[in-house]
């Protein structure tokens, strides 16, 4: 068995919400963001069956949650997930996996009236069992990266985006369409690519709606058709094995994965470029005090540099710009203490 601790790093930057007022959330002020998160560790025996002296495993469980149309769901959410896991781990009788989908049927059921929405990343560490586990509902991803064979940091995974980009979720809204009196709809009549100055810009949304994400807690706004909101999760396992020091695992709303548009006069999600500049960034500061920190700033700087060097008489020209121009983002860098 692995007996090994968890190093945690967060960060969150505000971007366009920067000059919002602070809010007020189950009797405690906040300044105002969409993004939340909240980590906690959770007691269970190692053998469940034992009722007496059973050695322990602790799970440290971490969530991230995208809200959108406002912030009430992302907080609810976050809130209630200390308060739902220990005892849907114990109604599943230790295993992670079913006491994950136990927790999002909950949310779901609780979350269903809200008109604000979220996205929703559960990943639960399990270092006496060398185990990691992921729910995902929407676009918050966790990432794998790992040293390889060139010394340096690639992605080895990352859990799948349940957008209107992704094929499996694209053909989940056509049969809700299809079940729902438009039996001609397909991929066509659904989603559609965003085009900015001609050019494809690789996000898609939903033609109704115009969202990018129907895998949702809350949304009811958008639940056009019953079903058209999901609240089922995408989960994996992934081993995480005693051998495996130079992991690196972040979990993050989408905001990490922003970038510059073609143009470089705008701010959009460019996932591929980001995930492999994520992979650079981490050789120059997986060893440093707050990688999760290092990670923004270094993203900031990219694009801020990229931007000037592009347009170097715009008046826009300003890392100012770059941070208040972000989505909210939230990230958290998880690795061995070795």
């Amino acid at each position: 068995m692995a007996t090994f601790s968890i190093l945690q790093h967060d960060d969150e930057r505000r971007g366009y919400t920067t000059d919002r007022p602070d809010i007020l959330f189950d009797g405690r002020t906040y300044r105002y963001t969409e993004d939340t998160g909240t980590t906690f560790e959770v007691v269970y025996p190692l053998h469940p069956i034992d009722t007496v002296d059973s050695d322990a495993r602790t799970l440290l469980v971490s969530s991230v949650c995208d809200g959108h149309a406002g912030f009430g769901a992302s907080y609810t959410v976050n809130n209630r997930i200390p308060l739902l896991f220990p005892s849907c781990i114990d109604e599943a009788h230790g295993d992670v996996a079913s006491a994950l989908r136990r927790l999002f049927a909950t949310l779901g059921e609780e979350t269903a009236t809200l008109t604000s929405g979220t996205t929703c990343n559960v990943t639960v560490f399990d270092p006496a069992n060398e185990e990691v586990h992921v729910a995902s509902l929407g676009d918050s991803p966790t990432l794998r990266y790992r040293i390889g064979a060139s010394g340096r940091f690639e992605l080895v995974w990352k859990s799948d985006d349940q957008d209107c980009g992704d094929p499996e979720e694209v053909a989940r809204m056509v049969d809700v369409h299809r079940r729902h009196g438009d039996p001609d709809a397909d991929a066509s009549t659904v989603v559609f690519q965003v085009v900015s100055s001609g050019h494809p810009t690789g996000i898609w949304r939903n033609k109704i709606s115009q969202c990018m994400v129907h895998s949702s807690f809350g949304d009811a706004q958008h639940n056009y058709l019953p079903g058209i909101v999901n609240t089922l999760p995408r989960i994996y396992t992934q081993r995480w094995s005693a051998t495996q020091h130079s992991d690196v695992w972040i979990q993050c709303t989408d905001g990490l994965l922003e970038r510059l548009t073609h143009s470089k006069l705008g701010i959009q999600p460019q996932s591929e470029e980001r995930l492999a500049e994520i992979a650079r960034h981490l050789d120059v500061c997986h060893q440093h005090v707050n990688v999760a920190y290092s990670l923004h700033e270094m993203q900031i700087d990219a694009m801020f540099a990229d931007k000037r060097a592009a347009h170097p008489l715009r008046s826009d020209n300003s890392r100012a710009w770059v941070e208040s121009t972000f989505d909210n983002h939230l990230t958290k860098v998880f690795r061995w203490d070795v």
